[in-house]
């Protein structure tokens, strides 16, 4: 469960998440596969209802061609 203070930063995160995602042109689930992580936690995270840990962060910003720095950028 994520406190409230997480909630906004949660809800950016999955924001900014989906729209780099969208630009790779994988689905969800594509994408998923791609990354090595589950699809659950792929839309949980994309919907800022999850809070990923730093492994699956590096997961995501290695299938996304940037790194952490990348994902968090603007946010």
């Amino acid at each position: 469960m994520i406190g409230v203070r997480n909630q906004d930063l949660s809800k950016r995160f999955g924001e900014r998440f989906r729209k780099l995602r969208e630009a790779t042109g994988l689905s969800t689930r594509e994408f998923a596969d791609t990354a090595g992580i589950a699809y659950s936690q792929v839309w949980s995270i994309e919907s800022g209802k999850g809070n990923p840990t730093l492994s699956t962060m590096e997961a995501i910003a290695r299938a996304l061609g940037t790194d952490i720095s990348g994902l968090m950028k603007d946010l």
